[in-house]
């Protein structure tokens, strides 16, 4: 990604057209990992603490230690590999400094407290649950954010 080196992207069809699609891919993830939590723990609070804690009324057995500790280490691995190079290319977006610094800080650290939060709920208490389920999704909407400033910026502006 040479081409992030400098801020050229704008004068390059071919680089605005690479870049275009690859942010138009990482909001297609984020949008379909939103459906994939929703389907895999559930799409409100309670869902999700049957599913970790389970449900003996409803017959849901709780989340295995390895099951919760294998999801957490792709999901992990998938969302620093979106909102890392999300970012890079935000970087390079003509965006007013503080905008560029408000959208990278709160996207990185509400994903990392999301992810503590579901290790809070799974391990300390079902309070943490409300973090897990509002900063998931408090994420993903900032990156979806930040990837339709990137789509507009590259399909609309020329100079």
């Amino acid at each position: 990604m040479k081409f992030l080196v400098s801020k050229n992207i704008h004068t390059n069809a071919n680089f605005r057209l690479l870049l275009g699609f690859y942010a138009l891919m990482l909001l297609l993830y984020v949008i379909g990992d939103i459906f994939y939590l929703s389907h895999f723990f559930g799409s409100n609070t309670q869902e999700v603490l049957s599913t970790l804690k389970g449900n003996p009324d409803e017959f849901i057995e709780p989340l295995s230690l390895l099951s919760l500790l294998e999801h957490l280490h792709i999901s992990l691995f998938l969302a620093i590999f979106a909102l890392f190079s999300t970012m890079a290319v935000v970087l390079r977006m003509r965006l007013e400094h503080l905008h560029k610094g408000i959208i990278i800080t709160i996207s990185m650290a509400s994903a990392f407290l999301s992810f503590l939060s579901l290790l809070g709920t799974y391990f300390i208490a079902d309070l943490f649950v409300y973090g897990f389920v509002y900063l998931t999704l408090f994420w993903h909407l900032i990156a979806a954010y930040a990837l339709s400033i990137v789509l507009i910026q590259i399909g609309f502006k020329k100079s």
